[in-house]
């Protein structure tokens, strides 16, 4: 199993990049629009890597995020969601903003993705109701400041169980008290 790439970009496009390895390899990745700006053709880089093996093909797609990687697996999960419609919503809500619609089970949010109607919608937040659970109990600033603790890299339930003691209102505030007790 392939887990992340490293190599310098010898192509890129808005959603695919060709990663050229030290050994002469190259590869053909899949990207988020999201991390695509954040890419330079020439630059080395390393890419967090989800394979995707079918009887007719063999492809990756790659993230830069652990975040980002982990909602599109996610999304895999769901019923009638495919690799295509789930990087589309990589590209089209950042980290924030799917657990926020998740969270909140905003169907319009998601609906704004390409390829996704009213009843991928709430198929995705029904088949997807554990994580949102999790995150009921939750107000609007400590579900962001979820987020932003999860794109730190801290897992999700040390986080939720931090949050719960924090006294603090607004986003910036959790962040910031939070971050003093997961230290």
């Amino acid at each position: 199993m392939v887990v992340a790439i490293e190599g310098i970009i010898t192509k890129k496009e808005p959603t695919f990049v060709v990663l050229k390895c030290a050994s002469g390899v190259s590869y053909g990745i899949f990207i988020s629009l999201f991390s695509a700006t954040k890419l330079e053709k020439g630059q080395k880089i390393e890419l967090l890597i989800t394979q995707i093996l079918k009887e007719d093909s063999n492809k990756f797609y790659g993230f830069l995020d652990k975040d980002e990687q982990r909602i599109f697996e996610m999304l895999l999960k769901v019923n009638g969601v495919g690799a295509t419609t789930a990087m589309a919503v990589c590209s089209s809500l950042d980290t924030s903003s799917f657990y926020k619609a998740l969270n909140q089970g905003d169907e319009n949010a998601l609906k704004k993705v390409p390829g996704i109607g009213a009843k991928s919608a709430k198929r995705i937040i029904i088949e997807l109701s554990d994580a949102k659970m999790q995150l009921d109990s939750i107000s609007d600033d400590k579900s962001e400041a979820l987020a932003a603790l999860l794109s730190l890299g801290f897992k999700q339930d040390k986080i939720l169980n931090v949050l719960s003691t924090c006294k603090s209102s607004s986003t910036s505030e959790l962040v910031k008290e939070a971050l003093q007790k997961l230290a």
